[in-house]
């Protein structure tokens, strides 16, 4: 974007590249300096005639790095902590995700024995709107198995609690994502086979939370720590506490969802005018030390 000299605070610059734009918005900078450059590492500028040129060197540099180095990860995060910001839109590609996963657990429940979906054959066959309704309007408290009930619904529950965690969400956030999702399963495509069931509405995310937060969390966490490589039992223990998180991952790669946002500040400071320095018209050869802060912020987003 053209840089407007007698203004302070709309300096800006951008780069497209192979799908990513890198964008940073600066105030009182003389162009904009991309954070992970050298000069955004460093909190004063090695130069007062950082030009624009440079800015988009920098964030062409900046937007070429490879994943690992510019702290992204294409596929699940198997090794690096969980993020510390909420991606809200991650969250609701996964709400999308998982209405239509729901779906595909029906049909197995259709498949399985009545031993385990505790639907009969008259109610596999009975499908309507009008009794879906009546469904979700008379919640019940139903007489499914009580590992179903009690194991099976609390284990969803802290999957979906360390699903929302991944995403960076904190606890109290993750909790309500996990009774969300528990709604939705419940008022979803099996409320078109049996009524909603009240205790399943409690348990799984309460329940779930517990086991995320003080089962699933730290174990996760020990195996995070690690060094070296992770062998297979690692992986399937995450996958195992976090089963959506990496369907969704592999749903991301095949649909072509590589990151959705991410941003970063930049905090440094401008160059002291000639004036100040000594030596009018002369720059010194060394990092010029003082002059105004300088607050901005760097966006990241690539497809």
């Amino acid at each position: 974007m053209p840089l407007s000299p007698n203004k302070l605070c709309d300096r800006g610059c951008s780069v497209n590249m192979g799908g990513c734009i890198a964008l940073c918005i600066a105030c009182a900078l003389p162009a904009c300096v991309v954070a992970g450059s050298p000069t955004a590492a460093n909190p004063v500028f090695p130069d007062a005639g950082w030009s624009r040129s440079a800015a988009l060197a920098a964030a062409s540099q900046e937007a070429t790095m490879p994943d690992e180095a510019a702290g992204q990860s294409y596929g699940y995060n198997w090794r690096g902590a969980s993020p510390t910001q909420p991606d809200w839109r991650g969250v609701r590609r996964d709400i999308t995700y998982f209405l239509g996963y729901q779906f595909v657990a029906i049909g197995a429940l259709y498949a399985a024995p009545e031993s385990i979906s505790g639907w009969s054959r008259e109610q596999k066959q009975d499908y309507s709107f009008e009794k879906w309704r009546n469904n979700v309007s008379k919640p019940v408290w139903d007489k499914d198995v009580w590992w179903i009930n009690y194991v099976l619904h609390p284990y969803w529950g802290g999957a979906y609690y360390i699903q929302a965690r991944e995403r960076g969400l904190d606890r109290v956030q993750s909790f309500w994502y996990s009774a969300l999702i528990s709604t939705l399963y419940e008022y979803g495509a099996e409320a078109l086979a049996e009524p909603v069931s009240a205790q399943d509405l409690v348990v799984t995310p309460v329940v779930g939370f517990l086991l995320g937060e003080y089962l699933f969390t730290p174990l996760r966490e020990r195996i995070r720590a690690r060094p070296g490589e992770l062998d297979w039992s690692d992986k399937v223990t995450l996958f195992v506490t976090d089963p959506l998180g990496v369907m969704n991952a592999q749903a991301d790669r095949l649909l072509g969802v590589k990151t959705t946002l991410q941003w970063q500040p930049i905090v440094m400071r401008t160059p002291m005018p000639a004036m100040d320095m000594g030596t009018a018209g002369v720059n010194p050869p060394g990092p010029v030390r003082g002059g105004q802060p300088v607050w901005g912020v760097q966006f990241r987003l690539e497809w």
